[in-house]
């Protein structure tokens, strides 16, 4: 019981996360914060999706530590597709400690967070 109470706050806090991520793309990019503020926002989304995916694994007996693990285990119980896309997903969040300060990096980076939000929203949905 207390392991379906913590993925049902999981869950919950993934929405949350996703709903202020909608809210963020909806703001128009013109000004540096709101693109930072976005990128923000999609990170935090990127780390309760794995963490959420970890723990709804757990839950069904599987166990992973990695986010790259949780992922292919994910994949392997069906729950996700596109697997090049939730892998670039974890690449670009790994980036932006590399290259957060490129003008350019940050301007690609928001355009892949539009692309790859509706799969992220349909992950929500499953």
């Amino acid at each position: 019981m207390k392991s379906s109470r913590k993925l049902q706050d999981s869950l919950e806090n993934f929405r949350k996360a996703l709903d202020k991520l909608a809210s963020a793309l909806k703001i128009v990019n013109d000004r540096e914060l709101v693109v930072e503020g976005t990128i923000q926002r999609f990170e935090i989304v990127v780390e309760l999706t794995w963490k959420t995916l970890r723990r709804a694994l757990r839950y069904e007996g599987v166990y992973s530590v990695l986010p790259r693990d949780t992922m292919r285990a994910a994949f392997s119980a069906g729950w996700l597709h596109q697997e090049q896309l939730w892998q670039e997903l974890l690449d670009r969040r790994n980036d932006t400690s590399h290259e957060y300060l490129d003008d350019q990096f940050i301007l690609d980076y928001y355009a892949d967070i539009k692309g790859l939000y509706p799969e992220i929203e349909k992950l929500l949905t499953f």
